[in-house]
């Protein structure tokens, strides 16, 4: 019965990518016919892909600004194929700044079709005012962290929390005293944060050959489309290292990771689910970091740090990341048990106000199919 329903979905971040995935196989077995933009692993599930998300590269505001006319062709020719197919869902995922100029721009045009915006923009962080623009274009948002829904809400904007997607991630038993040959590097899942924080990875790297650190290989999980560029760049590396695309064997390796050097960002939250002492890494443009200084309200990068309002899981990130500042936390988290002990301790008391107790894709599937159901 659900042969001529239709969805069409933008995701433009590889974050997004994994949830799509994840969606699209729960809702394959009711025959929607899915269209839009998305990477790789999702495409198999869409019948017209109009886009990659290849082709958003883009990090930081200044980035962002730079792009803009190509983001405007790109938002009217979408717009243009949602209201000529008429969709009975519109499914925006993550790309706060994107998906909100497109569901924009097709709700001025008129169309009446519910529109949904999964992962909420982060509103208690900075430009809170995005609440209220949300309201007036989405019909319902579907947000990861449970204390998100009060900001739409109050804005009259239909909320429901599915948690985090590590909510699905089997915790690894954390055991001080186990013996485990992993140092996981965790470099983004973007071109541009690789060439940014590739070059600190090597200074990790060249510290463990320098004090003769024996008994470590190097784990690197990515992306198929980054596997060439990583192999290039540690080809000349003495230490074993391990670069991985498949899932399945990725979580192998997860279990043998003694600590790992994580960029900033989702990779964090699951390094932290799995139970991995981390130290995290990011650098934003320069001048993208110095306007973002002027605009945030928070201490930190990490969503488990801001929980707790403390440094549980230690940041070195944009002008504080340099060469000595790097080392001496990876010694520290190389080094000390206790640091790792406690670190993990905290990850532990945290965790539980991210995750959801229901699978978050089998919230997404409930809902999407009684709002498919309710469509004209």
């Amino acid at each position: 019965m659900n042969k001529n329903k239709k969805i069409f979905i933008c995701c433009t971040e590889q974050s997004g990518e994994n949830i799509v995935f994840n969606i699209c196989k729960r809702l394959k077995k009711y025959n929607y016919q899915i269209d839009g933009v998305c990477g790789k692993s999702s495409e198999k599930y869409f019948t017209n892909k109009y886009y990659d998300i290849s082709l958003f590269k883009s990090l930081g505001l200044i980035e962002i600004l730079l792009t803009i006319p190509k983001f405007i062709k790109i938002i009217n020719k979408l717009s243009n194929k949602i209201l000529l197919n008429d969709y009975d869902l519109v499914i925006c995922v993550d790309s706060p700044d994107f998906n909100y100029q497109l569901a924009k721009k097709i709700k001025y045009n008129n169309y009446q079709t519910k529109i949904i915006q999964i992962v909420a923009p982060t509103v208690w962080a900075w430009r809170s005012g995005r609440a209220k623009k949300f309201s007036k274009v989405f019909n319902e948002i579907f947000t990861l962290f449970n204390f998100e829904r009060s900001f739409f809400e109050k804005e009259g904007l239909k909320s429901t929390f599915i948690g985090h997607p590590i909510s699905i991630i089997d915790e690894i038993d954390y055991d001080s005293n186990q013996k485990k040959n992993l140092i996981a590097f965790l470099p983004g899942s973007r071109d541009n944060e690789i060439n940014k924080l590739f070059p600190y990875l090597e200074y990790v790297y060249e510290y463990l050959v320098a004090n003769n650190i024996k008994g470590y290989k190097i784990f690197i999980p990515t992306l198929p489309h980054l596997f060439d560029k990583l192999t290039n760049l540690t080809k000349k590396w003495k230490i074993k290292t391990i670069i991985s695309v498949e899932n399945e064997n990725n979580e192998k390796f997860y279990k043998d990771v003694f600590i790992s050097v994580t960029c900033s960002g989702t990779a964090s939250l699951e390094i932290s689910k799995r139970m991995i002492p981390q130290i995290v890494i990011y650098k934003l443009n320069f001048l993208t970091f110095y306007i973002f200084s002027f605009l945030v309200s928070i201490r930190f990068a990490n969503i488990l740090n801001i929980l707790s309002n403390k440094m549980i899981i230690k940041e070195i990130v944009n002008r504080n990341l340099n060469k000595k500042n790097l080392l001496d936390a990876f010694e520290i988290l190389l080094n000390d048990q206790n640091f790792r002990d406690q670190q993990i301790l905290e990850i532990r008391k945290y965790l539980p106000e991210i995750q959801s107790k229901t699978d978050p894709y089998e919230i997404c599937e409930k809902r999407i199919t009684e709002i498919i159901s309710t469509a004209i």
